[in-house]
């Protein structure tokens, strides 16, 4: 693979070509996996997001922080804007889905994303220089331009979804771990 747009095409239709049964076996067992990291999570301001299509199923994670008492916030595509807000999450019945299907809190209870202890992130691909491959609309990069202190950042993803390099570009913002449905990935 030569570039990005390249890459993003070809992980996407890996992903979309699971079956139900396996994005059920993965979140099963990414569901595992944080449970064995529980210390990453527990009582802290978390910013996740709501899966949609054949990402790792993100429902049982936000189900699960908001039990452990984590403080659970929820990015919201502002208009006319690269920049997320993050948004109080009070559970899936106080959800709305956008434009694009992905479900975004009704509140208005907004966390400065310098604030959060952990923001997950979603990716097309990653690989273990802590680059990710998103949907390639810019949105995290945009909204995770810190001044001093930053959140720690992880990578949500399947196993598959692991290459060699995803050619990051000087505005790509790298993460700190991965978390998939078979390890914890710290870089």
């Amino acid at each position: 693979m030569s570039n990005k747009s390249e890459l993003r095409k070809k992980y996407i239709q890996i992903r979309n070509d699971i079956s139900n049964e396996q994005l059920l076996a993965s979140e099963k067992n990414f569901l595992s996996q944080v449970e064995k990291n529980l210390e990453i999570v527990k009582h802290k301001s978390i910013a996740c997001y709501s899966s949609i299509g054949k990402e790792m199923r993100t429902q049982g994670l936000l189900d699960l922080l908001l039990d452990i008492g984590s403080d659970v916030y929820l990015p919201k595509i502002n208009k006319n804007s690269k920049v997320l807000s993050f948004i109080k999450y009070e559970g899936v019945k106080k959800t709305v889905e956008n434009n694009l299907g992905i479900a975004e809190p009704l509140g208005n209870e907004e966390i400065e994303p310098e604030k959060l202890n952990l923001i997950f992130l979603p990716c097309v691909c990653f690989d273990l220089a802590g680059h990710r491959i998103g949907m390639g609309q810019g949105y995290y990069d945009h909204s995770l331009e810190f001044s001093s202190s930053k959140p720690e950042l992880i990578i949500i993803a399947h196993e598959f979804q692991k290459i060699s390099d995803c050619l990051p570009d000087t505005h790509d913002v790298a993460a700190d771990a991965c978390l998939t449905d078979k390890k914890l990935y710290k870089f």
